[in-house]
């Protein structure tokens, strides 16, 4: 039988993801602070900041094997730089990157002996920055960089990597946002207030999960993807639209998004 091991299954995307394995007859094992319901998923509770925890299962994990790893914990935050807290953007680097970079120095022998896949979940706000996530953009920006890099170091051991961005999804990473409160954020809370509301109308109004998550598993199972690639045909025109747009445009569309006050955003 073939395995997933999906970091980050309990909700939205990757617990999406965790149904279509299951359906397709994977041992799915997920690593997550609280347990994904899913009849016939192993769970096992971590934060993946607390290293000493984390280095247990993988190595535990690291013994067996797997097929697939889908790497889909994330954390967003609105905040202006000026006012962020250290602690804060530290530690949306460590989920967003550093535990996936962790992960993989421990489990790449494994995925090397399965000729294993592994997908880490990106945004297309890598390539469409949004004010004041800015934290966000960037370490899924670097996401991407770093899985077409390592693409060429895996491919030759057997290992193929994939860095999927989607766009706009409806699940309650909307609701987990950390969002400053205007009080800590002296003269910025107008414009923030404005871009964390529009993000949210684009997540709320974005594909389901399910729909994001059939991409996803597509990609893990065909392997014919560029490595960094899109989830659903909705996101793909986004990707290309972003791509060959012009610096101005790009920065007059966000801004018009981002920090209008129209309800119609």
């Amino acid at each position: 039988m073939k395995t997933a091991l999906i970091i980050g299954a309990s909700d939205g995307i990757g617990y999406a993801t965790a149904k279509l394995f299951l359906k397709s007859g994977y041992r799915v094992i997920n690593v997550s602070r609280t347990e994904c319901d899913l009849s016939g998923v192993e769970n096992m509770l971590c934060d993946v900041t607390v290293r000493e925890k984390f280095d247990e299962i993988l190595q535990l994990l690291s013994s067996g094997r797997i097929d697939c790893f889908i790497y889909s914990a994330g954390f967003s935050m609105a905040a202006p730089l000026e006012y962020c807290l250290e602690g804060d953007y530290r530690y949306l680097f460590e989920v967003n990157l550093f535990s996936f970079i962790h992960a993989l120095h421990v489990l790449i022998p494994a995925l090397r002996l399965s000729e294993g896949v592994v997908c880490a979940v990106s945004s297309l706000a890598a390539l469409l920055p949004i004010p004041f996530d800015s934290y966000y953009s960037a370490s899924k920006s670097a996401l991407n960089s770093l899985c077409e890099s390592l693409s060429y170091e895996l491919e030759p051991e057997g290992i193929k990597i994939y860095s999927v961005m989607p766009g706009g999804t409806k699940t309650k990473f909307t609701s987990k946002r950390k969002i400053y409160p205007p009080s800590s954020v002296d003269g910025y809370s107008k414009q923030l207030t404005l871009s964390a509301d529009s993000l949210a109308k684009t997540e709320q109004n974005g594909l389901s999960p399910d729909k994001v998550a059939l991409g996803i598993f597509k990609i893990c199972t065909e392997q014919t993807a560029e490595s960094v690639c899109c989830p659903h045909i909705f996101n793909k025109i986004f990707h290309i639209t972003a791509k060959l747009m012009p610096a101005k445009l790009k920065k007059f569309l966000i801004k018009s998004k981002y920090f209008s006050e129209s309800d119609e955003q």
